[in-house]
């Protein structure tokens, strides 16, 4: 077996690969007392050398990294999510499965069988710990070992082929909201809902018509509301069929955002915005209600992600990076337009809240970003420019904050855990994995959330590299 020569597969991109425990790990500073718990999170770790050299990172498979700290100190576990496609393709002894959700790319050996990656997000409710990915159902993993449980349908109530690695919850009731599209795998406009009681059970699903087939990557919640933003990353099935790239940009299209309502009416009686212009929504803040007002906060692109997928119309297209805007809907008007407005001007991603105060209006929010007045960029890998920084924007001040990574170093999604569950918001910890790419090893930082710049708190050290990774979460008491 031989990795492609690719920025996918070489140097700090490299898949890991490595399962296993390290205990007592070194830690600069001291761990927070009273932060007791684990900070889990998912990556796209390739098992296999690719069937394609030009495979992308997104394709790879779903390694877990978890960090368990308890008592001022800490341990680090990595485990693979035993797919049916990872346990295929290791008795085969070779990659089975091709492009990134394209059935038609397959050894026709696996034809039929579970391409799940399972490498997105994770996801702990009702006592239960998932592995997400949005092409697939969640796989259940165990919490104390890593160890896969098995593809869950909640008790044979999920009948979608897919669900979301972005669910939301509402923390004044504990209600998940979760959503799938292409639900029966080939694309298609339907978008089904699904409302998941605290303890677990799918209580209700319904579903609408989106305009057109596209990612929906994420959602937003806010109290009676939840709002998809569908911009033109469009599935072409014909295309797929070809072996082509599962999406691709067509700013011909506009950008629409449906609200649903939560409760009285449903899905039934979406209601549909259209953007001024075709743009991307890469991750969200937040959603929040002031009288017939809907505030809507997420991270905006001009473009697709080109780094992953074509534009049709333009294939030289450079991809353009993010900014946060806040869009403001009156649901008591009977027009079909909104307001937009930046929240801050500096480029960032992977946006992070205190999901306490979710659906409310917040004041604090993080991000990854760089800032070249206090470091040189990185150079661009297989998900664009790495970040240097993670920035904290105080909305009642308009004051910025940055964490500095330091040189070549690259912070990676932010997490936020309060310091007491009674705290006021924003304050706690934020953590954050952080690659040292020189020494090709990497870190976990834990930082005061409210104030970025005064550097780790702890730094948690890790022998050797693990892989970058997409989404994670503080999964309280489960050290």
């Amino acid at each position: 077996m031989h990795f492609p020569d690719t920025p996918v597969f070489r140097g700090y991109a490299a898949p890991v690969r490595i399962e296993g425990n390290v205990h007592d790990l070194e830690v600069i500073g001291t761990i927070p007392a009273g932060l007791n718990g684990a900070y889990i999170r998912n990556s796209a770790d390739h098992a296999h050398a690719p069937l394609f050299a030009d495979d992308l990172f997104l394709n790879g498979d779903g390694m877990i990294h978890k960090v368990s700290i308890a008592d001022g100190r800490a341990r680090l576990t990595t485990r693979y999510v035993e797919t049916e496609k990872l346990q295929l393709e290791r008795a085969a002894g070779k990659a089975l499965f091709g492009k990134y959700r394209n059935m038609f790319t397959d050894d026709a050996s696996v034809a039929g069988r579970d391409r799940n990656t399972a490498n997105t997000a994770m996801l702990w409710h009702g006592g239960r710990l998932f592995a997400l990915k949005e092409a697939a159902r969640p796989v259940e993993i165990d919490p104390a070992t890593l160890a896969t449980i098995g593809t869950y349908d909640f008790g044979g109530e999920l009948r979608s082929d897919t669900f979301t690695a972005h669910p939301k919850r509402d923390p004044r009731t504990g209600e998940l909201v979760a959503f799938g599209y292409f639900t029966r795998t080939v694309a298609d406009n339907i978008i089904t809902l699904f409302y998941i009681a605290p303890d677990g059970t799918l209580t209700r699903s319904e579903s609408f018509e989106a305009p057109y087939p596209s990612m929906v990557h994420d959602c937003l919640l806010s109290e009676h509301y939840v709002i998809f933003t569908i911009c033109p990353m469009i599935c072409d099935w014909a295309r797929v069929q070809a072996g082509e790239a599962f999406f691709h940009w067509d700013d011909t299209r506009p950008t629409m955002v449906g609200v649903v309502p939560r409760r009285v009416g449903g899905a039934a009686h979406v209601r549909w915005f259209t953007a001024p212009k075709a743009v991307m929504e890469t991750h969200t803040f937040n959603a929040w209600e002031e009288g017939s007002l809907l505030h809507l906060e997420h991270f905006i692109t001009q473009t697709g992600w080109l780094s992953q997928f074509p534009d049709i119309n333009n294939p030289a297209a450079r991809e353009a990076p993010p900014f946060a805007y806040r869009w403001t809907l009156d649901m008591a008007s009977n027009a079909d337009g909104f307001v937009s407005e930046r929240i801050f001007d500096h480029i960032g991603e992977m946006p992070m809240i205190d999901p306490r105060f979710a659906t409310l209006r917040t004041r604090h929010f993080w991000f990854g970003t760089s800032n070249t007045a206090l470091g040189p960029m990185l150079a661009i890998g297989p998900k664009g420019p790495p970040f240097t920084c993670l920035g904290h924007f105080d909305a009642q001040t308009g004051a910025l904050d940055y964490y500095y990574a330091g040189p070549d170093s690259s912070p990676e999604e932010p997490i936020f855990v309060p310091r007491s569950a009674d705290a006021e918001e924003g304050d706690g910890w934020l953590i954050t994995m952080v690659g040292r790419r020189a020494e090709n090893r990497t870190d976990c930082v834990i930082l005061d959330a409210r104030n970025l710049g005064a550097g780790p708190v702890a730094v948690i050290k890790f022998p050797a590299r693990v892989h970058e990774g997409f989404h994670g979460i503080w999964v309280e008491g489960c050290a």
